[in-house]
């Protein structure tokens, strides 16, 4: 393809809404916003109805239901059924998966019409996992959820958070969950946006550690049938040949709500919405580039980004993909 074939980005209509009806958790994993958000900042059930009616509304099709831990909530329940009952195609629950370690509960939550869960993935060593949760025994419940959930027709995926702690695991724990069941993975970079007073700088891998694990663990899962995306890696980190796993925040078209009226489109968050350096003026994938977190720049610095010339993108897609695979 020619750089004409390849339209920039545009705002796109609202598909997804992820509701984050609370931040009460039962863990406490570093670096989580829900550390240092007031667990008791909630939205009330009436409240929540609402939201999924003007989701509706708005033209939203799917919903991503998250936290916090959303299974905490006495009307989790009544939500995964309100939400069927408005037509969302996709009912995604956003876990730490451990309640979902007990059968009877998720029998329930299927029933009443969660059809996609999405696990948060750690690590396969459990003190490792624990320890980034900083809850003993997760690991152990988290193992007994995609058991549980495997064998109940759901769409599971995992959600794969590196860290300099498991930066090296990030291929093994693809083939393990893939052979488990999971049919997608997201990377994230560790992000310091939500540390709270913690300094948690230690915890951030650099690029070059990430990417040769990144790479490794894309094609693992691909090779297991499974698919697999960046969400905070910029055009000039991944070879051309990976940019199809790179995320397209745009094109999702997501609406977030938080608790206490903050309501914004996924690509203007700070988790996605990166920083341009000098380098990056002059880069031929700028406009399709959400550039590097600020987050990331504070402590590593901008010296492996690099501009890419015209002649790097030719033959290539430099969109991205959409998470609605």
């Amino acid at each position: 393809m020619t750089l004409n074939d390849a339209l920039p980005p545009r705002p796109a209509a609202v598909r997804w809404i992820e509701l984050s009806p609370g931040f009460a958790c039962n863990c406490r994993c570093l670096g989580c916003h829900s550390c240092s958000a007031s667990s008791t900042d909630q939205m009330d059930p009436a409240e929540v109805l609402r939201w999924l009616r003007h989701g509706r509304r708005l033209g939203a099709q799917h919903l991503w239901l998250s936290g916090g831990e959303p299974t905490l909530r006495k009307d989790f329940l009544a939500t995964l059924r309100a939400a069927r009952q408005l037509g969302y195609q996709r009912v995604k629950v956003q876990t730490n998966g451990m309640l979902f370690s007990y059968e009877e509960f998720a029998d329930r939550a299927c029933a009443a019409g969660m059809n996609e869960v999405n696990l948060l993935l750690k690590s396969r060593d459990p003190k490792v996992h624990d320890g980034l949760n900083r809850t003993p025994g997760s690991h152990r419940l988290l193992d007994r959820a995609v058991e549980v959930l495997s064998g109940r027709g759901l769409r599971v995926e995992g959600d794969i958070l590196v860290t300099i702690r498991n930066v090296h695991e990030l291929p093994e724990l693809v083939r393990h969950y893939a052979a488990s069941g999971l049919v997608h993975f997201n990377f994230w970079l560790f992000s310091l946006v939500d540390q709270g007073d913690a300094d948690l700088r230690r915890l951030v891998p650099r690029l070059a550690d990430c990417v040769p694990a990144m790479i490794e663990a894309i094609d693992a899962a691909h090779a297991a049938g499974a698919t697999a995306c960046s969400l905070n890696t910029p055009h000039c980190a991944l070879p051309p040949a990976y940019w199809g796993a790179q995320f397209d925040a745009v094109g999702m078209g997501l609406l977030v709500v938080n608790p206490g009226g903050q309501v914004f489109r996924l690509e203007t968050s700070s988790i996605e919405q990166g920083s341009y350096v000098e380098v990056c003026q002059g880069c031929a994938a700028r406009r399709w580039c959400h550039g590097m977190r600020a987050d990331y720049l504070d402590v590593h610095g901008a010296g492996e980004l690099r501009a890419l010339a015209p002649a790097e993108i030719v033959g290539h897609d430099p969109r991205g993909s959409v998470l609605d695979i």
